[in-house]
């Protein structure tokens, strides 16, 4: 896969799992990763939607497998005894950004996944993000480790993104992503909305210019009501255009790499 693509709703809600499933394989294929999260466990408030839950969930991506059986799935984990209970339906483990530090969380998910996905903590920098790589590598040797950029806090009420540090990256990871979705959150105190979709977008059609593998989005057919992060998703009408953008200037991009420039 050289253009890596995972795209899914937030959350694996039963009311428009499979529908958002569908309508993402009618526009790629089986030329993307398939996301869903069963337990939103890093909500700001106590009073925050969870999500269906680790069972109810599973049912969800078995039943998506059964009817796609070449699409492959991911989702994020938590706590160490859900990595072995996902390993039978889901392909790509996802390694939450406010834990991908946790040790034993890297060591487990290394012993039952070939790829870990670790997503960027917002306060970390390469030179400590590079050290998760051998936690995983001295279990599984094979595996692959892909990092996905969430943004940077710099100290102020708005994730930024730096691309300055994609190739540096690059020299220890196997594939770098950019999450196009969550790093535009920001403060809705400051702001009076949490993300900026448009934003979002612009992400996923140039992020290829900063030498990005891939791309992560959430989308949802009814942001407003969707269980977390609706702010920051793009609506699922928009993802066919933002995809074909994207295909034109990668395109273009290729072409001035293979001539030696960027």
């Amino acid at each position: 896969m050289n253009d890596v693509r995972i795209v899914g709703p937030c959350s694996a809600e039963q009311k428009n799992f499979m529908y958002i499933c569908d309508q993402l394989v009618g526009l790629m294929g089986f030329d993307f990763i398939f996301k869903g999260s069963f337990d939103k466990a890093n909500r700001t408030s106590v009073h925050g939607g969870r999500g269906e839950g680790l069972e109810k969930s599973l049912d969800l991506f078995r039943e998506v497998k059964t009817k796609y059986p070449s699409l492959r799935l991911t989702t994020d984990v938590h706590e160490v005894w859900q990595v072995e209970k996902i390993s039978d339906c889901i392909d790509i483990v996802q390694i939450p950004a406010f834990l991908c530090k946790q040790t034993d969380l890297l060591i487990e998910s290394a012993k039952h996944f070939d790829i870990v996905n670790i997503k960027k903590g917002q306060w970390l920098g390469p030179e400590i993000l590079i050290k998760m790589v051998d936690k995983i590598k001295s279990i599984n040797q094979d595996a692959q480790v892909w990092i996905t950029d969430r943004g940077s806090n710099f100290g102020y009420d708005k994730l930024i993104t730096d691309v300055s540090i994609v190739d540096e990256l690059k020299t220890v990871y196997d594939k770098v992503i950019l999450d196009c979705t969550h790093s535009t959150q920001r403060s809705r105190k400051v702001y009076g909305s949490q993300g900026v979709p448009s934003l979002a977008e612009r992400h996923a059609i140039g992020s290829c210019v900063y030498n990005y593998d891939g791309i992560f989005i959430e989308t949802h057919p009814d942001p407003e009501n969707s269980p977390s992060d609706g702010e920051c998703m793009i609506h699922l009408d928009d993802i066919g255009q933002v995809l074909k953008c994207r295909d034109k200037v990668k395109t273009i991009i290729d072409e001035v790499r293979a001539n030696g420039r960027l």
